[in-house]
């Protein structure tokens, strides 16, 4: 059997594509929509309102949240 050693500035590499594809998927993800990170659970997009009474100005804003799978939940309560 063979193992491969994957040495630190590959790992680092590896973050960096990952965080830049999830990063252009956010920014591609249409509200309402969510990404399925595979056995982890999604992320949802939803865009939110919020009126400041002092400036009398709505703000416009995406919040992304993200819920568990149902496996993930239970490997988290042990």
């Amino acid at each position: 059997m063979k193992t491969n050693k994957i040495n630190s500035s590959e790992l680092g590499q590896a973050y960096d594509l990952v965080i830049a594809d999830l990063f252009t998927r956010l920014k591609k993800l249409k509200d309402g929509n969510s990404i399925q990170l595979g056995t982890l659970g999604t992320l949802n997009k939803k865009e939110r309102e919020l009126y400041s009474p002092l400036q009398k100005k709505t703000y416009v804003y995406y919040q992304i949240s993200f819920k568990a799978s149902q496996e993930l939940k239970k490997e988290l309560d042990r």
